[in-house]
């Protein structure tokens, strides 16, 4: 009951922004037992940079919303949600890399490109000319995407898609990518890697997400279709697409707890957040950054 009273209180952190929500859910299914699977972070689902040229000590600033943040996960660094074992954090001690992690809970791309989030300034202040690797995970909040969920995820609310997501969708190519072109004129020699957000929404329904079926058919679409924007956008551009949402099999809360990549609606303190990545999510992600960076 704590966490879920602590979820309402965070959740105008994560978004500003909410699904339409009617009351009087019925309660969550029975939690289904599967058998424990390892995790696999060898899968091919980043595109290479080929043979990395990184140097310790290069600067590397990451950038994005509560998905990079590591938000909910011990230590907590900032009141922004950045936890000491996100995936940057990660990358940077792999590397030995100098790292400026801006990343923000709730941030949308504007918070990125030039509007500041609360005291913080754009987190595109932090690029330099001489930043050599940037990592970004954002765009699910300008869709509210983990805001619906986390409204929907509530027992006594029923939810569906939020206002206005046909033309949100439709406006965040243009965004993405007039980001991707404000970083590459700040940063011109720098290595510039997408991270898609980890699959949150599994195919069959389970007690740990706390969904309905309709609210979770409703949800894993508005994520696939996050996904196919990050695709379309990233493929074939200079940009380096790393793309754990693709990866075989199941890595929700609804998988055992060595292979739950993401976190379904009740977690436990120090854990992670509602509907984010688990901290090992983030090993996951990291590690697949590191394969692209290696070549």
């Amino acid at each position: 009951m704590a966490r879920r009273v602590a979820a309402v209180l965070i959740l105008g952190l994560i978004t500003v922004g909410l699904g339409a929500c009617s009351s009087g859910k019925g309660a969550p299914p029975a939690s289904v037992a599967a058998t424990p699977t390892a995790a696999s972070t060898s899968l091919d689902t980043s595109t290479s940079l080929g043979s990395s040229t990184l140097r310790k000590g290069d600067r590397y600033v990451a950038l994005g919303s509560s998905i990079a943040s590591g938000f909910g996960i011990s230590e907590q660094k900032s009141v922004c949600g950045r936890s000491s074992r996100n995936y940057a954090q990660l990358i940077a001690a792999r590397y030995g890399l100098k790292l400026v992690d801006v990343s923000c809970g709730a941030a949308v791309i504007p918070n990125i490109v030039d509007t500041k989030q609360g005291d913080n300034p754009p987190q595109i202040d932090a690029v330099t000319a001489d930043t050599k690797l940037i990592t970004i995970s954002v765009g699910g909040n300008d869709i509210v995407f983990n805001g619906t969920a986390l409204s929907c995820g509530n027992p006594a609310t029923h939810c569906t898609a939020p206002a206005g997501l046909d033309a949100k969708l439709a406006a965040l190519p243009g965004q993405l990518q007039t980001m991707v072109n404000k970083l590459r004129a700040k940063a011109p020699s720098a290595r510039i890697v997408f991270v898609t957000y980890p699959r949150e929404m599994p195919t069959t329904n389970c007690a740990a997400m706390s969904l309905t079926d309709d609210e979770l058919a409703m949800l894993r679409a508005m994520g696939d279709k996050l996904e196919a924007t990050f695709v379309t956008v990233f493929t074939h551009s200079d940009v380096v697409l790393v793309d754990p949402y693709t990866a075989p099999g199941d890595h929700t809360a609804c998988a055992p707890a060595s292979a739950r990549w993401t976190n379904g609606y009740a977690v436990p303190t120090g854990e992670g957040f509602a509907y984010h990545p688990t901290v090992l999510g983030h090993q996951t992600m990291a590690a697949l950054v590191e394969k692209a960076l290696a070549g």
